[in-house]
């Protein structure tokens, strides 16, 4: 597995943000639990809670609470999901506020 530099990307893409790699096979991932992590519980006048439903997606939200698509990753990260996949209808999960987000975003 090697580290790859990815392109010049918009400013939200997590390719700019997070370790870029490629396998012994070629497929290209990102290692977004080594890179950012919340440790500890978070302040909850920093987010809003929600129930996760079977016709979210982390692209949709993420574009309805921050106006991109390009930052689903920080409710992976708020909310320590390893596998966005494996999330059921019915979990709450945390929304941070976009004033959370920009300050997240200013200290990368």
């Amino acid at each position: 597995m090697e580290q790859v530099t990815p392109p010049k990307l918009n400013l939200y893409d997590m390719a700019n943000i997070f370790n870029f790699y490629k396998d012994d096979d070629g497929a290209l991932f990102y290692n977004l639990m080594n890179s950012i992590r919340i440790d500890g519980e978070i302040d909850p006048v920093l987010y809003t809670e929600m129930y996760f439903s079977d016709v979210d997606d982390w692209y949709s939200l993420s574009q309805k609470h921050y106006g991109t698509t390009y930052l689903w990753w920080i409710f992976l990260i708020a909310n320590k999901i390893t596998n966005p996949f494996e999330v059921q209808p019915g979990t709450k999960i945390k929304i941070l506020k976009p004033n959370v987000v920009s300050q997240i975003l200013s200290q990368l």
